[in-house]
């Protein structure tokens, strides 16, 4: 196999990864760090965490992933609710990149996905990323998240 051919397949599979459309079976199902947080929010102490308890990402999520609507997670309610929204999420990513709507990802829409987002990068168009057109591609990249600073153990 080229060299050639092994980046371009290495570059087709990371952005099918980066977009989501890739099932990932070993993801946390909370956001990252919730285990190591959920004490500290639960300030009362109670097993839950309230409306007046919750902090971030969580408090703007809460009503979504209140399963029962009784103002409280618990720690198996925050993880459903998190793993309910990625699945949301990746439905939604693979509608985007699947082009001829038959549910599945092909490697030709995973390829054709991936040589967009690489033109989009190649800013000079000169068929090659520089360090700074990868850094300025790479912010592209992620334009479904606000934040563009990477994420602490990925």
């Amino acid at each position: 196999m080229s060299r050639k051919l092994t980046f371009v397949s290495l570059l087709v599979l990371g952005a099918a990864l980066a977009s989501g459309a890739v099932a990932q079976t070993s993801a946390p199902a909370t956001p990252q760090g919730h285990g190591q947080h959920f004490d500290a929010m639960d300030t009362n102490h109670d097993g839950a965490i309230d409306k007046t308890e919750a902090k971030g990402r969580l408090a703007k999520a809460f009503d979504e992933i209140d399963p029962n609507k009784d103002g409280k997670l618990t720690k198996d309610e925050i993880k459903a609710g998190w793993q309910a929204r990625r699945t949301v999420k990746q439905a939604d990513r693979l509608a985007r990149l699947d082009t001829d709507k038959d549910g599945k990802l092909s490697w030709a829409e995973a390829e054709a996905a991936a040589r967009a987002r690489f033109d989009k990068a190649d800013v000079n168009k000169d068929g090659v990323l520089d360090a700074v057109e990868m850094a300025k591609g790479h912010k592209g990249w992620r334009h479904h998240r606000k934040d563009t600073a990477p994420r602490q153990g990925r």
